[in-house]
């Protein structure tokens, strides 16, 4: 019986550690803003304002966004036809 071989388990390992290292930054990043936003907002009420106010401007331009796309998806014309024939049925003989 044969063992493989300790370099993907290496490899394995370091493959975890490197997309652990580079989602941890923009993860960190964002519960960072949020906790400093929350804790602000705790302290000053113009901050939990803004916050609020942020978030729903953001939702309203996201669902704006989605809608317009949808919409351009739905209403989209080809520019130009193009016939591309069709195959003309032939009676096949069983060989």
């Amino acid at each position: 019986m044969t063992r493989p071989y300790r370099w993907w388990k290496r490899t394995g390992i370091a493959a975890a550690v490197a997309c652990g290292l580079c989602c941890a930054a923009p993860l960190i990043a964002l519960f960072g803003g949020i906790g400093v936003v929350g804790s602000l907002g705790a302290v000053f009420d113009v901050f939990e304002l803004a916050s609020i106010v942020l978030a729903v401007v953001a939702f309203a331009g996201a669902g704006l966004v989605w809608l317009r796309r949808r919409r351009r998806r739905a209403c989209r014309v080809p520019e130009r036809v193009v016939e591309l024939g069709m195959p003309k049925p032939t009676r096949r003989t069983p060989s």
